[in-house]
């Protein structure tokens, strides 16, 4: 009575090496798991995950690249955020050109979740309402949030913090609030127009959800 080899034996000593059968391993969980470099979550990865972020005074400019229309041009823009007039207490903030050298209106620091003009660390960028281009961000002084319970020690007031910005690539300024609102300006951009929390599916929407640092 012939021999039936069992497929989850080793190969059968007896075999001609030239006739030799692959024999598949016996199945188990660790072989059945994906390798660690297999992709098996299928969501967009996070651009500020384990991003660096910038040292020192930055622009920070409203992100471009080829395919945006803004106001019927594909020609590339730079806009960056700027304090309207001086970068003082109640001062909004808007995008403009961005401006070569050391121009001070438009260089900002990042400190933990906050974003602060360089020539005036105390204050904070501030979400000062959800009403549209009538409610702009502000420079307001910077409020430590004792509301955390504990958790989040050094964090700001909802409304003066941010997702992060980064050293490279492009990121959204959302809302700590999760409101799901991100910082950009009304439609299209323009110099002179103020920067506010808008939601996020009209930021995407209209391509001015991104920024970059400069």
């Amino acid at each position: 009575m012939p021999i039936h080899s069992n497929i989850f034996t080793t190969t059968n000593t007896n075999t001609n090496n030239n006739n030799q059968v692959s024999v598949p391993p016996r199945p188990s969980y660790t072989n059945n798991r994906p390798p660690p470099n297999q992709v098996v979550n299928n969501k967009p990865p996070n651009n500020n995950i384990n991003k660096p972020k910038p040292t020192g005074g930055f622009r920070i400019r409203l992100h471009w690249q080829r395919g945006y229309n803004w106001q019927n041009s594909r020609t590339e823009k730079f806009y960056c955020m700027q304090c309207r007039g001086s970068c003082k207490s109640g001062s909004s903030i808007e995008i403009h050109t961005c401006k070569g050298g050391n121009y001070i209106r438009q260089k900002f620091l990042a400190i933990g979740h906050t974003i602060r003009p360089a020539s005036n660390p105390a204050l904070c960028i501030t979400a000062t309402g959800y009403n549209g281009k009538s409610s702009p961000t502000r420079l307001q002084y910077c409020k430590r949030n004792n509301n955390s319970g504990g958790r989040g020690q050094g964090r700001y007031a909802s409304n003066q913090s941010f997702s992060e910005v980064s050293a490279s690539g492009k990121f959204e300024l959302l809302t700590d609030d999760k409101s799901g609102r991100c910082l950009s300006q009304h439609h299209h951009p323009k110099p002179g127009e103020v920067v506010y929390p808008e939601k996020c599916e009209k930021t995407r929407r209209y391509d001015t959800t991104y920024w970059r640092t400069w």
